[in-house]
């Protein structure tokens, strides 16, 4: 048994960033399923998306928002993010963060601001093409520094510990797994974070890493908080083609593409100018829906990036990390064009919090991917979502700083995760059914859908969940099982979402409902544990 003050469930710039301030006011726990730096923000490359140009402003930020979300974004929420993010990019360059910068004009350094789909402005703000991990490595070392956080690596979370008996319910702690000794650990805590991030893990292809299966929304689902725009999936469309199946598809940045890199099939026509004004610019829900139109069309199994307007010597600076693994790979120098296929690449529905990161439940907050603040409506808009997770972080901090002392440590158990357990289930049987969540995710709930296979789709996925929630309640756990179970949840999430919206809008296209339909549904859809019994 653990007590701490805070919690933390998850170590992406979210955790980190909430962990290292709470830590100036109480004990903080981290726990994360593998190493401290396996986490999304870790791969981010393109960087953050925050107002410092003289010619951008906060109003074109949040109408370029706005514009990608499709109708659904919330504009006060959005409004929050685009305004309080420059002051917290700041405050990372003070934590050590060595943004890009170029010689302007009159001679002075200036943060050099890339471009990318979707934005009226040049707004991002890199690390070169390593920003995610930049800013990881900054925040880890700051955290470092911390006595009172104890970071807890190689441990999964399996479900949060209500308490029912206060009024109203709270959230008062969380059984974890030891992944290396097999044990059960109580933590009890006054508040808990969930900063887990996404669930990419569902599909065959994905930008994310083995971790992303979706544990924070199936968690806080189970214990009874509502989930929203679950359907809306993000597919990169640039994630680079390889022959062999890999864990986590290596991404090919929007950025690359802002710097002057184009889309054409294979024979070599630049095919982007049929589907949308901006052409290779163009959002990315747009760009990937046009990728799979060409690829149906033509049978391939990638298009390519030309990367011709981009001189060679300004690649190599601006993208060193994407150059030397195309390099690595025999790519470049032999080509310019590189073999690109869509992956699932971002959750923009998560738990429904508020806009300090607080969830229903008293006492559970949730930021970063694993949230739904309503900011990204039906698209998210590239490089919005490390400055949501600083933003709603440094939020979530500023309430729960003010809450936390208000509540006791409240020792409660779960008695079905007590109980002794002897059977075993073969792990060959679980890597068999994530296998088969993943391929029904890839070809059922994809970039193009349609009803009769969401309603095929979601029969499969509940036979799935049931069998996995029958062996999770009498077998022996194991990190894959835990999982598993959240992933067979999400799966259904996601699906039962796809097919509750009868429309096409953003990140959902519907074959059965092709257009958008405002009158019915500009709204977001959302979903609680009483609906889907």
């Amino acid at each position: 048994m653990i007590k701490c003050d805070f919690l933390v469930i998850g170590s992406g710039i979210t955790g980190l960033t909430f962990a290292q301030k709470a830590a100036q006011k109480g004990s903080v726990v981290i726990v994360t399923k593998k190493e401290k730096s396996d986490a999304n923000t870790n791969y981010a490359q393109g960087g953050i998306a925050s107002v410092f140009s003289p010619d951008d402003s906060f109003d074109l930020h949040i109408k370029d928002t706005i514009k990608a979300g499709d109708g659904l974004s919330h504009k006060e929420v959005v409004e929050i993010m685009v305004k309080e993010g420059p002051q917290l990019v700041k405050e990372l360059m003070d934590f050590g963060v060595e943004f890009t910068v170029k010689s302007s004009e009159r001679g002075k350094n200036v943060l050099d601001l890339g471009m990318e789909g979707g934005h009226s402005r040049r707004r991002i703000v890199h690390s070169k093409d390593l920003t995610g991990k930049t800013i990881e490595t900054a925040l880890l070392n700051a955290a470092k520094s911390y006595g009172n956080i104890k970071m807890l690596e190689n441990h999964t979370a399996i479900d949060l510990i209500p308490d029912n008996s206060d009024k109203p319910k709270r959230c008062v702690g969380a059984y974890i797994f030891d992944n290396i000794s097999g044990k059960i650990i109580r933590i009890y805590s006054r508040i808990t974070l969930l900063a887990s991030g996404g669930a990419g893990q569902l599909y065959l292809h994905t930008t994310n890493p083995s971790i992303a299966t979706g544990d924070g929304i199936s968690m806080a689902y189970r214990i009874g908080v509502p989930v929203a725009n679950m359907e809306f999936i993000q597919f990169h469309p640039t994630s680079l083609y390889e022959k062999e199946e890999t864990e986590r598809a290596f991404l090919i940045s929007e950025a690359v593409r802002g710097e002057g890199a184009f889309l054409k099939t294979i024979d070599g026509r630049s095919f982007m100018g049929n589907y949308h004004p901006m052409k290779s610019l163009a959002p990315r829900d747009i760009i990937a829906r046009a990728i799979d139109a060409e690829l149906k069309k033509s049978g391939e199994k990638f298009v390519l990036l030309d990367t011709s307007p981009i001189e060679t010597k300004r690649f190599e600076n601006r993208f060193p990390t994407i150059h030397n693994t195309l390099s690595e790979k025999g790519i470049f120098p032999t080509s310019d064009s590189i073999p690109v296929v869509p992956a699932a690449h971002y959750l923009c529905g998560g738990i429904v919090s508020d806009v300090n990161a607080k969830t229903s439940l008293t006492g559970l907050y949730a930021a970063g991917e694993v949230a739904f603040t309503g900011i990204h409506g039906a698209n998210r808009l590239a490089s919005n979502s490390l400055l949501e997770a600083l933003v709603f972080s440094e939020r979530a901090f500023k309430c729960a700083k003010k809450e936390f002392k208000k509540f006791n440590f409240i020792l409660k158990r779960i008695d079905t995760l007590e109980r002794k357990r002897k059977m075993k289930v073969e792990k060959n049987i679980i890597f068999h059914n994530r296998d088969v969540i993943k391929k029904i995710m890839c070809d059922y709930v994809g970039i193009v859908r349609k009803e009769s296979r969401l309603v095929e789709a979601l029969k499969r996925i509940k036979t799935i969940e049931e069998e996995v929630n029958n062996n999770f309640e009498y077998s022996r756990i194991f990190p894959e099982l835990i999982e598993l179970r959240n992933m067979a949840q999400v799966a259904k999430l996601i699906t039962y979402s796809a097919l509750t919206r009868k429309e096409s809008r953003g990140l959902h296209y519907i074959i059965d409902y092709p257009e958008k339909d405002d009158k019915r549904w500009k709204k977001d859809t959302i979903l609680s544990k009483d609906m889907m019994k």
